[in-house]
């Protein structure tokens, strides 16, 4: 069968940003599906660093520009006029979208539903033109994935006749994750915060994911307990977040702030496993995967309360009041001076249990499918 893949998404899956969820998933349906052709679909430059396999093909359909009716355009007459030419069976949209114009049996991944609130991490344009389209999307789609019930959830509560035709896929951590030696967490410590204990908040610069009340409760905690603690942002800055990275420049514990934006998975994972705490501050993701991250690798967590920390963290998470900065400043702090709470969070269970990669996610979503 072929199987065309709109992959425009994929040049913004970053490990630090999005968890790479993705790529992972369609990266491994194309190897457990040898005998299928798959043809994956950019709207611009492939990726650095994405390797597809020998059974995947690349068309670059380059986007005429960055206003909505480009996006549109893209979507609608770009793509469908492509996938003309190798007769798909199926389709596969990565970023839930689905042209409209075409007849070709649709699979979605949705992640989150945060565009509807005007919190997505994509540009305003194309997060108007979900809002306005995502109804006809999910309902043209032969099936609809998700990666939480936290997702499957907003997905019914917005389209209830999805219902029917809703998979919710198993969450997959690559085993990079893992608890670190004293020594091994003492190297990342000196290679990347100059040896000191170091808060990290794994997620791009972008307002929705409240890098601003982070660093506020981070410069009361500092003022409070005048340590000698870091905070480590580990993603991208986006367009979006361009004033709160410049604001870093005038911010008086500059010195303590340390950036990282190029991170690739191995990097994250030792970043994560040699954390103090993770600090999770996005309230409007689909799936917290910081959450699990940490958890792998026995690392506390605060995180800003909502229903996918909630659902990740369970009662193992340390949560804070989302209207309240001097709430999230005094979890950072509480957590910081009290080792037995620290000792405490770890040693309760997980309330769900992960896979070692996303194989079965992509076999679940390959299977709801073609049945």
């Amino acid at each position: 069968m072929q199987i065309a893949v709109n992959a425009a998404c994929l040049r913004q899956d970053m490990p630090a940003d999005t968890g790479r969820v993705a790529a992972d998933i369609i990266l491994a349906m194309c190897r457990q599906q040898p005998g299928h052709q798959f043809t994956f679909y950019f709207d611009g430059e492939m990726p650095q660093g994405l390797s597809l396999p020998a059974n995947a093909t690349t068309v670059i359909l380059p986007r005429k520009g960055n206003k909505s009716w480009h996006y549109y355009w893209w979507l609608e007459w770009q793509l469908v006029k492509a996938m003309k030419s190798s007769r798909p069976d199926f389709y596969l949209g990565l970023d839930g979208t689905v042209p409209l114009r075409s007849k070709i049996p649709a699979g979605l991944l949705v992640r989150d539903l945060s565009f509807l609130k005007e919190a997505g991490l994509q540009p305003e344009v194309q997060q108007r033109s979900l809002k306005n389209n995502m109804r006809q999307y999910l309902a043209k789609a032969r099936c609809v994935s998700v990666v939480s019930a936290t997702t499957k959830e907003e997905v019914v509560r917005y389209a209830p006749g999805v219902m029917d035709r809703l998979v919710t896929l198993d969450i997959g951590l690559s085993d990079a994750y893992r608890p670190l030696e004293w020594e091994q967490r003492e190297a990342v410590k000196k290679e990347f915060a100059g040896g000191a204990e170091y808060f990290l908040v794994t997620g791009s610069v972008h307002p929705r994911n409240n890098i601003m009340p982070v660093l506020k409760a981070f410069s009361a905690l500092k003022k409070r307990q005048r340590s000698n603690i870091k905070l480590v942002l580990a993603g991208s800055i986006t367009p979006a977040g361009a004033d709160i990275a410049a604001s870093l420049q005038s911010y008086k514990f500059r010195q303590d702030v340390v950036c990282i934006e190029a991170a690739d998975e191995a990097m994250l994972a030792r970043l994560t496993g040699a954390a103090y705490a993770l600090v999770y501050p996005s309230r409007f993701e689909g799936l917290a995967l910081p959450i699990y991250a940490a958890q792998r690798c026995e690392v506390p967590v605060i995180a800003l309360d909502s229903t996918a920390a909630r659902e990740a963290g369970g009662d193992t998470v340390l949560y804070a009041d989302p209207a309240s900065l001097d709430d999230l400043s005094e979890k950072m702090s509480l957590l910081y001076k009290d080792e037995q709470l620290r000792s405490r969070l770890l040693s309760k269970t997980p309330p769900v249990k992960l896979s070692a990669s996303w194989e079965q996610a992509a076999l679940q979503w390959w299977n709801a499918l073609t049945r």
